[in-house]
């Protein structure tokens, strides 16, 4: 069964990522330089995103479940975050802040800080097991994507910050199939990155 929950939560970064790009390219008006991943949840084919944001995140809470303890617990609420963000859709740029553009940026922020503090906490346990490869990846990689998510909040929709942001979630969801498919790959490994 922790096979399956892996391989699950091993696509559920390539899934998002590639449907999100397909959205792009096919979908006429969006400008990635003006708006987030999340506006294609807006509109006639918005029900695509928000499939997409729910079924990435089931997945994301399906590799959960593989590991115990902490990571466990920060894992699961970087998947319900990507639930949530589905449910609740970001506010049309240039509109008033509506409740659920509220609650968008709340499971956003509820979600991406859950998983950069995993990718800490993974660093530095891969760091004290003599790893220094993934302990330099996962710092890096945490860092990145808050860092990413940080300046998009701050920036007022500046081009620039939306896509130093677009970079961090795939650079997060990679390093999140990178952790599940070491689990799946080294029985050691498995023991080595879950919480105790």
């Amino acid at each position: 069964m922790n096979r399956i929950m892996l391989t699950l939560g091993a696509l559920a970064g390539p899934f998002y990522v590639v449907v999100s790009l397909l959205e792009i390219v096919t979908r006429d008006g969006f400008d990635p330089l003006r708006e987030p991943w999340s506006a294609l949840s807006l509109g006639d084919l918005g029900w695509i995103h928000v499939a997409n944001l729910a079924l990435s995140g089931l997945a994301v809470i399906a590799g959960a479940s593989a590991f115990t303890g902490l990571l466990r617990v920060l894992f699961s609420l970087y998947g319900l975050s990507l639930l949530g963000a589905g449910i609740f859709t970001i506010d049309p740029v240039g509109s008033e802040v509506s409740v659920s553009g509220t609650l968008h940026f709340v499971c956003g922020a509820i979600g991406f800080t859950a998983i950069t503090v995993a990718a800490l906490v993974l660093a530095r346990r891969f760091r004290a097991e003599g790893e220094p490869g993934w302990a330099l990846g996962s710092a890096l990689g945490g860092i990145f994507f808050i860092a990413g998510f940080a300046a998009m909040a701050s920036a007022g929709g500046a081009g620039w910050s939306l896509l130093l942001f677009t970079a961090g979630v795939i650079v997060i969801s990679a390093w999140f199939t990178a952790i599940c498919v070491r689990l799946l790959r080294s029985p050691a490994g498995a023991q080595s990155a879950q919480a105790r």
